[in-house]
């Protein structure tokens, strides 16, 4: 009988205290707006609303006060007027005011409120039925020039260019890194949006220079949060793009030589954009002055090369014949064509791609080539032989005259004595 009327007396506790939780003042009433994990630059103008079931552990509501926690305190942020108070129905009511305070430091909040009757007031007790977590943020996310990794002011690319930032918001994340892309007089040419890598505040995207005119650019970058603070301060100013390679004219004095004889060649480059690497070769521009006649042959090269300073390449090769002086007078000569192709290759030091280009004479009036290039019949050789054969012929001509002209004048001395012997004998 005594253990029966302890549980009795046990299922008459929990029963009394489960009443007693659910009856705790508060757990109908829920935060409605602003909801847990908004984002805000000022709560001036945004509405704060809480709902409640009238008649449960709410009843005569006449109006309703929003707190925030901050730093741990719940302060006071605004309320609804006794005149406009609460709209009550028979299930669900509610209250709502908009907030005019504009002077919340940038953090993150939970709202609470309380609700006033007539002469009582009941607050949320249930933290699940809180705005647990909003954020204000009011302050421009971190972004400076020096944060621009790619490209450098000043600097000159082609090709493929990686453009890549640093850019941080410490409170509630960044939203878009954008790149805006203008000319020397300031006519947008692209924006484009860059892709965070991976979990790092780096942001990067990849262009084609190529898709650019030639010229001078500036780059602006629009960092922007999730509420929509925005900061361009960051600019990269005065960056070239070029994607033409140097002019260059190369050209010998003679494509078909005798052996160990002497042929000059001369090789010049310039580049109106972005200048000539005077690092590369020889000073900007490689050549060969005198090419190599000491073997015999066909087709021997002799080439030219000059880079800019976005690392476009041009190169320009000649070919020349160097004969026999057994065969000089017949030799022929497939001198002065160029090789034509293009080719690129990756420069890692500041991400971009740098164009090779052979020069090709036929569709480039730039490179002028001189000299005899002709390989469709016998070429006009030219030698040091030349001069002797015709010194010699020219020797003979002289050499001939002169003895015609001695043998008539002693013909005519011959002719003179006969006649005198003549009269003599008469």
């Amino acid at each position: 009988m005594v253990k029966k009327r302890v549980l009795f007396l046990g299922i008459l506790i929990l029963i009394g205290l489960v009443y007693l939780v659910m009856a705790l003042p508060g757990d109908g009433a829920i935060i409605v707006s602003p909801s847990s994990g908004s984002n805000f630059t000022t709560l001036s103008g945004v509405l704060f609303n809480i709902s409640f079931n009238n008649g449960t552990d709410i009843t005569d509501p006449s109006n309703a006060t929003f707190f925030l926690n901050i730093s741990g305190t719940w302060s006071r942020i605004g309320s609804t007027s006794a005149s406009n108070g609460c709209q009550v129905n028979q299930t669900i009511s509610s209250c709502a005011v908009n907030i005019t305070n504009s002077t919340i430091p940038d953090g993150i909040y939970s709202i609470n409120a309380t609700i006033y009757n007539s002469t009582s007031s009941t607050s949320i007790n249930n933290l699940s039925n809180l705005s647990n977590i909003i954020y204000i943020d009011n302050t421009k996310p971190m972004i400076f020039a020096e944060n621009i990794t790619n490209p450098l002011s000043g600097k000159n690319y082609s090709q493929n260019l990686v453009l890549n930032v640093s850019a941080i918001d410490a409170l509630i994340g960044m939203g878009t890194v954008i790149f805006n892309i203008t000319n020397n007089t300031n006519n947008q040419n692209a924006t484009i949006t860059a892709t965070r890598e991976g979990l790092t505040s780096n942001y990067a995207i990849t262009i084609n220079t190529s898709h650019y005119p030639d010229g001078y650019y500036n780059l602006t970058v629009y960092a922007n949060d999730t509420v929509g603070n925005l900061n361009n301060s960051a600019l990269v100013y005065r960056i070239i793009f070029d994607n033409t390679a140097p002019t260059v004219t190369h050209s010998c004095d003679d494509y078909i030589v005798v052996e160990d004889e002497t042929i000059a060649c001369t090789c010049t480059a310039t580049d109106a954009t972005a200048g000539l690497n005077l690092s590369y070769e020889t000073s900007g521009v490689s050549f060969t002055a005198s090419p190599s006649t000491s073997s015999t042959g066909n087709n021997k090269q002799t080439t030219c090369a000059s880079q800019d300073k976005a690392n476009n390449i041009r190169t320009s090769t000649l070919y020349y014949n160097v004969t026999s002086r057994s065969s000089s007078s017949s030799a022929t000569s497939s001198g002065g064509s160029t090789t034509s192709s293009t080719s690129s290759a990756n420069s890692s030091s500041n991400a971009t791609s740098s164009n090779t280009v052979s020069q090709d004479a036929n569709n480039d009036a730039n490179n002028t080539l001189q000299g005899n290039q002709d390989n469709s019949g016998t070429p006009d050789v030219k030698s040091k032989t030349n001069i002797w054969i015709i010194a010699g012929i020219i020797f003979a001509i002289g050499l001939g005259i002169t003895v015609y002209s001695l043998m008539k004048k002693h013909n005519f001395k011959m002719n003179a004595h006969i006649l005198t012997f003549l009269r003599l004998r008469r």
